[in-house]
């Protein structure tokens, strides 16, 4: 299945192919917030291109609130190849 991506998700996944269990923060960091970031984070997430996992947050002040960190869905890796 082919996929028809934006530059924006493209640079996502590009991001995740090299630094798989990343924040949403370290990819803001790393390669800006690109025009429709967040649009762009839901519409691979919803089409299970990412999974989207909760882990514990790293100080105890934000324990309550789990953050979310994002990979590639190993599933869909060979079909992302060329990105």
């Amino acid at each position: 299945m082919t996929y028809k991506l934006s530059e924006t998700e493209k640079a996502i996944i590009s991001f995740l192919k090299d630094n798989p269990y990343s924040e949403e923060k370290a990819m803001v960091e790393a390669i800006g917030k690109l025009p429709d970031f967040d649009k762009s984070l839901k519409r691979l997430t919803d089409n299970m291109i990412l999974i989207e996992l909760t882990a514990p947050s790293d100080s105890s002040l934000e324990s309550r609130v789990p953050k979310k960190i994002y990979m590639l869905n190993p599933e869909k890796e060979n079909e992302l190849e060329g990105i």
